[in-house]
């Protein structure tokens, strides 16, 4: 069962914590990098106006203390010290995104550069759909990656190294 309710497992080196999406529970479960055995999280973010219902993915931007959830048709973003039920402090959602199931994110935060790795609307396929970091509400991509020559199949996890390129 482990498997199946935390695909996504981010660290957050800047400040050693382990975040997990919980699948089952609509939940992020924030653990400190050293906890051990039956150790509480020290933050979960649940509840109604979380939005948050089916996610197994997630990314965590410890430089912009923001953490990124790939929710069925939107990418939720929340503070990363958020704890409770709050709601989302951005929503990247729309038709105009060109994406209806965001299925992985990852963020580059020396180039300010938000990539989510998406279900073509169509169920053609995949893409990577490139925008500004504070992308919100219902927003072109900058750029788009799909096609058959692009080979994505599913992008899974995805992460960005900003400090190689």
């Amino acid at each position: 069962m482990l498997g199946r309710t935390m695909h996504g497992i981010d660290y957050d080196h800047l400040h050693d914590e382990i975040v997990v999406p919980q699948q089952f529970g609509q939940a992020i479960l924030i653990f400190k990098g050293s906890a051990r055995g039956e150790e509480p999280p020290v933050r979960v973010i649940q509840g109604s106006k979380t939005r948050l219902i089916a996610m197994d993915r997630l990314a965590v931007d410890p430089y912009n203390d923001e953490i990124y959830v790939p929710e069925g048709d939107a990418v939720l973003v929340f503070d990363r010290k958020a704890n409770g039920n709050v709601a989302p402090k951005r929503v990247l959602e729309g038709p105009n995104t060109g994406f209806t199931a965001a299925g992985t994110v990852a963020i580059d935060h020396v180039r300010n550069l938000l990539v989510v790795g998406a279900s073509l609307p169509e169920g053609d396929g995949s893409q990577l759909a490139i925008f500004d970091r504070t992308a919100s509400g219902n927003v072109k991509p900058k750029r788009v990656i799909s096609g058959p020559k692009a080979r994505l199949g599913n992008p899974g996890n995805m992460r960005v190294h900003p400090e190689l390129g």
